[in-house]
């Protein structure tokens, strides 16, 4: 591949450096193009040099050996055969020769320091480290790369105006720098690969002027990810007049979004979308739910603000993260608080998803969202974490109360609060309540409609509150969690059908929870068969369809089936059961 002497295309608004390209068979490439605007004409280098990295990456995607007729600086011609040789090492592909017309050695000395700028989250807390520098260190110039030769379409003016504020903000010039790179070398590699020299290559034509360039890398300096993003390509892109280094060297993606959280105006013009096409940031793609999830973990108390979305577990889900974010997102699988169980669990199984493991089969994987109280996966995760600092056991036994399955508790901290709720017990007003915010075991189907009026007839009035939507039974229900769980509290039992299957772990623990009686009615062999296999104390929650209305709901009677069964639930430790089913 042979790189002919860069021209300057002299426009109204802008001067373009035009390369020409030609391959070894002689037939002609896109040309390589990057306009400044002509406020920054003191900025322009027209040399060979900029194109370097760029062109050498293409070169070795191309398995061409590159032929550089322009003059090229004396460090960047040497920076280019070694930044072949790595490409060539990481891609497995064979060498490539680079051979240059003629060298020059620039001269070095003082400058302005340049750095890529596009407000996420790793530029912005570069920026804020580069303002704190002495002054020959600080920040001058943001550099904005638009990949596109045309006219801007106007969500991306809308975009390059927000960095436009941030830099009239801060007294720093901003140069808006538009490339056509990605032409040639999209077709052979992803982006993040070869983001790196075509960055640089974008800006060092504008770097004359400039001692330094700084990448908002995306990962501490300690990484090595072999893209586009690694510390090994800087030597090999520098000039002798213009260092290119990584920013934020120290500092993990986490530690990053707690650095600009102590700047109000970089939490506020904080954009990361790239999949939404908006000025904003759109809320839903996993760039969006990746930093409002990172935000929440940070510490901000409002982690969706300036995001057209809310944080959704479903969005994040199975899906593969793809290399910029597979990195990025250790804190969400390991840190997120227990009450973020449902999300941090996304997370953790995104990043199996994306490293070709399937998720898990884990306690409360395909549990429906809990009525009151944490959810399955909640309790268990908080049980293994107290004890293991672990959240992400397998499941090899089953959640229930047979031989052989994992007992499901309250938290040790909620005993007292669950014991004052059942002293009340005898006082409630109301002897049932069939409460099921959520479709399962056949409320479709109307079963527990049908349970609910049996026990009116049976028993007098009740509350009583089923799913109304079945084609949105995963939206939340219609009255909160504290709602309904006020709802248990006025009645004495809560009544479920289940046709088969063991006594059932989230329905018994929240209903105990709040000082009420479970009741399981299911058919009578079944019903038979789970009363024999469970202990003493939770055989008579087990309630046989035939002998519904014989059974006694009084204040006395409830009371009595109410105490021994509470007794088992507390007396054991959820930590303990839990770790000793994990390690069976």
């Amino acid at each position: 591949m042979r790189a002919r002497p860069p021209s300057t295309r002299v426009d109204p608004a802008q001067l373009t450096v035009v390369t020409e390209l030609v391959t070894a068979d002689g037939s002609e490439l896109p040309t390589l193009e990057v306009t400044v605007p002509r406020a920054h004409a003191d900025l322009l280098d027209t040399t060979a040099t900029p194109a370097l990295p760029a062109l050498v990456t293409a070169a070795v995607l191309r398995g061409e050996d590159l032929e550089v007729e322009g003059s090229v600086d004396v460090t960047a011609a040497q920076g280019a055969t070694a930044l072949a040789g790595i490409f060539a090492e990481w891609w497995d592909l064979d060498p490539i020769r680079v051979e240059v017309a003629s060298t020059y050695e620039a001269p070095s000395g003082p400058g302005g320091v340049g750095l890529f700028f596009t407000r996420g989250v790793d530029s912005w807390s570069t920026l804020l480290d580069l303002l704190d520098e002495p002054a020959g260190d600080r920040v001058t110039h943001l550099l904005s790369v638009h990949h596109g030769l045309g006219e801007q379409r106007p969500v991306e003016a809308e975009i390059i105006d927000g960095h436009r504020a941030v830099a009239d903000e801060l007294e720093l010039s901003l140069v808006v720098l538009s490339t056509n790179v990605r032409a040639l070398l999209d077709p052979h590699r992803p982006w993040g690969d070869t983001s790196g020299p075509a960055l640089v290559s974008t800006g060092l034509v504008a770097a004359a002027g400039l001692r330094r360039l700084v990448l908002a890398g995306a990962h501490p300096a300690s990484v090595h990810t072999r893209t586009g993003a690694d510390p090994d390509l800087l030597d090999a892109v520098g000039t002798g007049r213009t260092e290119v280094i990584f920013g934020n060297p120290r500092r993990d993606r986490d530690a990053r979004l707690v650095h600009l959280l102590g700047t109000p105006r970089a939490r506020q013009t904080l954009q990361v979308c790239w999949e939404g096409m908006t000025p904003g940031n759109c809320g839903r793609c996993l760039k969006c739910q990746q930093t409002m999830a990172g935000l929440l973990l940070a510490g901000d108390p409002h982690p969706t603000a300036g995001f057209d979305g809310r944080l959704d577990p479903g969005l994040v889900r199975g899906r593969a993260l793809g290399a910029e974010l597979d990195d990025m997102v250790r804190g969400l699988r390991e840190d997120l608080p227990p009450e973020h169980e449902e999300l941090r669990r996304a997370w953790a199984d995104a990043w199996l998803t994306s490293h070709g493991d399937g998720p898990p089969v884990r306690w409360g994987t395909d549990d429906p969202p809990p009525m009151a109280g944490p959810s399955v996966a909640t309790r268990v995760a908080a049980g293994l974490r107290a004890a293991s600092g672990q959240a992400d056991h397998p499941a090899p036994v089953p959640l229930g109360w047979r031989p052989g399955a994992a007992p499901l508790r309250p938290a040790l901290a909620d005993h007292h609060l669950i014991r004052a709720r059942a002293a009340d017990h005898a006082e409630r007003i109301r002897p049932w309540a069939v409460v099921e915010p959520h479709i399962r075991d056949e409320a479709r189907d109307g079963a527990q409609a049908g349970l609910a009026l049996r026990c009116q007839d049976a028993f007098g009035p009740g509350p009583c509150y089923l799913p109304g939507i079945l084609w949105a039974w995963e939206e939340p229900p219609v009255l909160d969690v504290a709602t309904l769980a006020a709802l248990l509290r006025t009645a004495r039992t809560r009544l479920w059908w289940r046709a088969d299957g063991d006594l059932e772990p989230i329905r018994l623990v929240e209903t105990l929870e709040q000082g009420c009686l479970a009741l399981q009615v299911m058919p009578p062999g079944p019903a038979r068969d789970l009363a024999e296999a469970l202990p003493p104390a939770l055989a008579p929650l087990v309630v046989a369809d035939d002998a519904l209305p014989r059974l006694d709901l009084s204040p006395v009677a409830t009371a009595a089936l109410l105490g021994p069964a509470l007794d088992h639930l507390l007396a054991g430790s959820a930590d303990h059961d839990l770790i000793q089913a994990a390690h069976r």
